[in-house]
């Protein structure tokens, strides 16, 4: 069982919170994740008209230039939950094989890219029947692939919904299921999972559940996946009077959907995720309630990505 190291009463901050500036509302969509390829700016997106309320509703992936609004590609039909990873000249895309009615499913699919628009057919990454996998993030360390999978069962191995689970794989080909043990954590409610290895590193941000259907981001970070401590400055994102900001990159926001931003109830910051951009970290996530009120904003912080995910443990 992985255990956790906190902060305590002799413990000084010697730094402030890291400033994170939010930037506005860019987009209608679900979760998605900002990447540089060619030395532009793009956003992975996940399309669904109904919101996450019909399973049976069209749901895809897309590619958005984000500086222009234009749409390279669309993918992914069949799958729900999307994340990006990227090495050398070619950008992968995970998608989660969705088995209806339920937007989750035992089997990860990967497509691949070299120019953004003509992309692989999706071909199995892993599968582990029994399992139901939602959101999930791939990263590289020095010992191969570690592949973050956000599952709320089996119930014997899930602790309360949801878990982040870690498989581990030489060359992103030959699979190790995950250790059923080292469930990460498994005391509280997290979800959409962003994991990134850094200078011995791995660092895992997740939406975190707090009293009163409030719902927020803490980062924490590990070695070995059964020690894990948890970053100085949690909560990273605290919903506010910024998230009713319009981006000036924003794109396919209806009026009823900016109504909605200025009006409704936010209650809920997640699924961020992470790029450098300019020498500054790219903030993507999500603004809504959690109750099928959800757009896509952006924040920035002033610095790099590595430097970001440091100055939450200094």
């Amino acid at each position: 069982m992985p255990r956790q190291i906190h902060y305590h009463a002799d413990t000084i901050m010697q730094n402030p919170f890291p400033r994170i500036t939010k930037t506005g509302a860019v987009s209608p969509n679900g979760e998605s994740t900002p990447f540089v390829f060619r030395d532009r700016l793009y956003r992975l997106e996940l399309c669904d008209p109904s919101r996450g309320l019909d399973p049976d509703a069209p749901v895809s992936a897309l590619i958005r230039d984000r500086e222009t609004g234009e749409i390279l590609s669309r993918l992914g039909e069949g799958c729900y939950y999307y994340s990006l990873y990227q090495e050398g000249d070619t950008v992968y895309m995970l998608g989660t094989l969705s088995r209806k009615p339920k937007l989750s499913g035992d089997t990860i699919l990967l497509f691949e890219t070299k120019d953004l628009i003509h992309w692989s057919e999706g071909r199995v990454l892993l599968t582990n029947p029994g399992w139901q996998y939602f959101n999930t993030s791939l990263t590289k360390g020095e010992d191969g692939y570690v592949l973050c999978l956000e599952a709320n069962a089996p119930a014997e191995h899930v602790g309360i919904p949801f878990t982040c689970f870690f498989a581990h794989s030489p060359d992103m080909i030959h699979w190790t299921l995950p250790d059923p043990e080292l469930g990460y954590p498994k005391d509280r409610y997290i979800g959409g999972p962003w994991l990134r290895y850094s200078k011995g590193y791995y660092y895992l941000i997740t939406v975190e559940s707090l009293p009163c259907a409030r719902f927020t981001n803490y980062i924490q970070r590990t070695k070995d996946f059964e020690v894990w401590e948890t970053g100085y400055y949690n909560p990273l994102l605290m919903p506010d009077n910024d998230d009713r900001l319009i981006s000036p990159y924003a794109y396919d926001l209806s009026t009823e959907l900016i109504r909605q931003i200025r009006t409704g109830f936010i209650s809920s910051n997640s699924d961020i995720d992470l790029c450098d951009w300019q020498g500054k970290t790219l903030i993507s996530y999500n603004a809504g309630n959690q109750l099928g009120f959800y757009y896509m904003a952006e924040a920035e912080y002033e610095g790099t990505v590595e430097e970001f995910l440091e100055a939450n443990f200094r």
